[in-house]
């Protein structure tokens, strides 16, 4: 990765960091919260493959377990295994189809939050599984489906450089010029 990917990545890992730890925490739903920061590492496997997914996962997880009261480290751990599951599993599929995103979002949040919950629960803190996960999983669910674009759209912008990207016009040019 170049260093203006990486500077890319790490401006919207902030962007994210800062309106989940202000904005989201704000919003109680039944008790429980949406996590956006779980799409980070989701989108950027769809979009570059699992490894960059576990990076970004790793990453954007661990900055936020600066500002959360778990063990540290958890969700860093969490975010890699999510990051590098969701990019392995998707390689196999088109990943153009429309129908990819919003359930590779779903699937994952969910997939992130249960397993977040229960590693937390072996590390000691049992909080983290006395709580009602069917809440948790419809809030988790309706926001991973609403924002999983935007975010896309985010990490498009600062994993895929400016050349590579195509366009409606560059995407059905040829080289004779011939429409």
């Amino acid at each position: 990765m170049s260093a203006r990917i990486v500077l890319r990545v790490a401006l919207v890992i902030l962007l994210l960091l800062l309106v989940q730890s202000t904005v989201i925490l704000s919003i109680d739903l039944g008790g429980s919260h949406p996590d956006i920061v779980w799409l980070l590492p989701i989108t950027a496997a769809l979009l570059a493959g699992p490894e960059t997914g576990a990076l970004v996962g790793f990453w954007a997880r661990l900055a936020f377990d600066l500002v959360l009261p778990t063990p540290f480290g958890l969700g860093a751990l969490v975010g890699c295994l999510i990051g590098f599951s969701v990019g392995a599993t998707v390689v196999a599929l088109d990943a153009r189809a429309v129908w990819l995103r919003p359930v590779a979002a779903i699937i994952g949040c969910v997939a992130a939050d249960m397993l977040f919950s229960v590693l937390g629960a072996i590390f000691g803190q049992q909080q983290m599984v006395q709580i009602d996960f069917f809440s948790l999983f419809v809030v988790v669910a309706v926001a991973s489906v609403v924002l999983v674009l935007p975010v896309d759209r985010l990490m498009r912008w600062a994993l895929i450089p400016e050349g590579n990207r195509r366009t409606l016009v560059s995407a059905h040019s040829n080289d004779s010029g011939i429409w």
